[in-house]
């Protein structure tokens, strides 16, 4: 007899206390493995398109820098006198008047290095629909011999009109200091009384940047709702065992289970990192819309699996390969958040090694907690195929919903449901 079976067995009315107490233990776990992931993240102040803000943003590579002013038109016009005149700029007009604005600029703001003064050359321009419309002037950054380690920046855009304007400054990309696609976070801010400020662009370096990229694996293994659903499909019958008559029997010993389960997490991470390191280097291209589906679809086949044996022995072939389409979503997130660009070969291993400590978390957390549950029969014959229906359910809802480019929030609601069942 198991030594954990005494506590299911002697007792009546155990077993569904021993499930109840297990299931708040791993929400408990695991709250506290979602706090552990968001401390990683260099939380600052955090910004959105305002009247009386304007935003510059900086973009660093290894060879060159670039950016964006952006700037409300409301605020523009009435400070700069404007409003109601034949100088009022509008996105009709800005085609016309985009003269007038960088002229403006180039008088309000200005950047030097350790190197010298650095100079800005406009390049294209937007409009974006926000408020009562934000005008983008994209430049360029010259005048230095190699990317300067900081910068002073002198920033006076309408403070002599409307001391109470504020000025925000956003590192968009910098590997050095592990900022990758950023909209939020704020690293400086000007305001009338406090227009010029130095600006590191270096902080810790190599080291950070792979940290915070490793990080980015990380959330999106286990924040990235269908690739985590598709690993709880595999964890939950993954402390079990089929019976001649195929129904579902409790694991007899915790190391035979692990040594199993640990074939399925390497086959999902090799699976991974090939698929991964393949579209990332271009070599394997497969349709965004077509990916998106198969991932879907590998969620509702590993839950269908739960109800009926379609795995078999070789259920590690099977996950390698549904590992390989979640590699190439994983691949399309990176490609879109432009964190190959620098250093690629450690930027690529960042991410798959997050993506890797991702799913052993998940498997170290969960694994424990079902093998306590795996001879409680509510488990077996009400838990395990209840969530496997809603698994196959929300898959089916997730193809409909990118094979044809719908929405309908599935993701969202089931988020706002979970977080209000928790405790």
């Amino acid at each position: 007899m198991s030594g954990f079976e005494p506590l299911c067995a002697r007792r009546p009315g155990a077993a569904p206390r021993r499930l109840a107490a297990t299931a708040q233990a791993w929400v408990g776990n695991l709250r506290w493995l979602i706090w552990l992931a968001l401390i990683a993240f260099p939380w600052g102040p955090i910004v959105a398109h305002s009247t009386g803000e304007s935003y510059f943003y900086l973009q660093v590579y290894p060879e060159d820098l670039s950016g964006r002013f952006e700037i409300a038109l409301s605020d523009l016009n009435p400070a700069l006198g404007l409003t109601g005149t034949e100088g009022e700029i509008t996105e009709e007009n800005l085609d016309e008047r985009i003269g007038f604005l960088h002229d403006y600029y180039l008088e309000k703001v200005h950047l030097s290095s350790e190197q010298g003064p650095l100079a800005i050359e406009f390049t294209t321009h937007d409009y974006l629909r926000a408020h009562d419309g934000f005008v983008l002037l994209f430049f360029d950054l010259t005048g230095f011999d190699e990317v300067p380690d900081s910068l002073t920046v002198d920033y006076s855009v309408l403070f002599d009109e409307e001391p109470s304007h504020s000025g925000y400054l956003l590192i968009e990309h910098n590997w050095a200091t592990g900022t990758f696609a950023n909209e939020n976070q704020v690293a400086l801010i000007f305001r009338s009384e406090g227009r010029r400020q130095r600006l590191d662009l270096t902080s810790s370096g190599r080291l950070r940047g792979f940290m915070a990229i490793l990080t980015l694996g990380l959330e999106h293994m286990l924040f990235g709702f269908d690739h985590a659903m598709f690993l709880i499909a595999l964890l939950l019958p993954a402390v079990l065992t089929r019976g001649a008559d195929g129904a579902w029997q409790p694991a007899g010993r915790f190391k035979p289970a692990v040594v199993d389960l640990a074939k399925l997490v390497a086959a999902y991470i090799v699976g991974c990192s090939l698929t991964l390191a393949l579209a990332s280097l271009g070599a394997l291209r497969v349709p965004e819309r077509a990916v998106e589906v198969a991932i879907a679809f590998t969620v509702g086949l590993a839950a269908t699996n739960i109800l009926a044996p379609l795995f078999r022995s070789r259920s590690w072939i099977v996950v390698l390969v549904c590992g390989g389409f979640h590699g190439l979503g994983f691949a399309a997130v990176i490609s879109g958040l432009g964190v190959l660009g620098d250093h690629f070969g450690l930027s690529l291993l960042a991410f798959d090694l997050g993506i890797a400590i991702g799913v052993l978390l998940l498997a170290t957390v969960l694994f424990p907690a079902l093998f306590l549950m795996r001879k409680v029969a509510v488990y077996r014959k009400f838990l395990l195929p209840a969530a496997a229906i809603v698994m196959i359910l929300m898959s089916c809802v997730w193809m409909v919903e990118r094979a044809f480019g719908l929405d309908f929030s599935l993701t969202k609601r089931a988020r706002s449901i979970l977080g209000r069942v928790a405790p």
